[in-house]
């Protein structure tokens, strides 16, 4: 296989193991702090109007689940990528800031979260991509 076609491959990769690891820690988070019975997680209108009264607890996890997700998906490019692996690291934290800011637009939130959300995603996904190879 190629280098260009593995790369590309890998990038894919760690998008989606990192999205798995976004959705159970969501999952998680969602146990620990439930929405109330009328909040509707399927409709945008009913999320938009609970925004504002989500518990902080509940989204400075999330700001951390998505820190974690992102690092991830650079140590997987960093152990699987065959060559320009800081250029992978930088366009995966950019497809994962693209999708953090795409949430906070369809769905509002507080203004501290969202700062924090599109800060998070970058740096960590490049965070991942220099750690060490065992």
């Amino acid at each position: 296989m190629n280098n260009s076609l593995r790369n590309t491959l890998v990038v894919i990769t760690s998008l989606l193991v990192g999205g798995i690891v976004l959705y159970l820690f969501e999952t998680l988070i969602h146990q620990w702090f439930p929405m109330p019975a009328d909040v509707d997680p399927s409709d945008i209108e009913s999320l938009k109007n609970y925004m504002p009264n989500a518990p902080v607890g509940s989204l400075a996890l999330l700001i951390l689940t998505h820190a974690i997700a992102a690092f991830i998906s650079g140590w997987i490019i960093a152990k699987f990528a065959k060559s320009n692996i800081q250029f992978l690291a930088l366009i995966t934290g950019m497809i994962w800031t693209l999708f953090g800011v795409t949430n906070i637009v369809m769905i509002p939130h507080p203004l501290w979260f969202s700062i924090a959300d599109t800060c998070v995603f970058l740096p960590l996904t490049i965070l991942g991509s220099k750690l060490p190879n065992s």
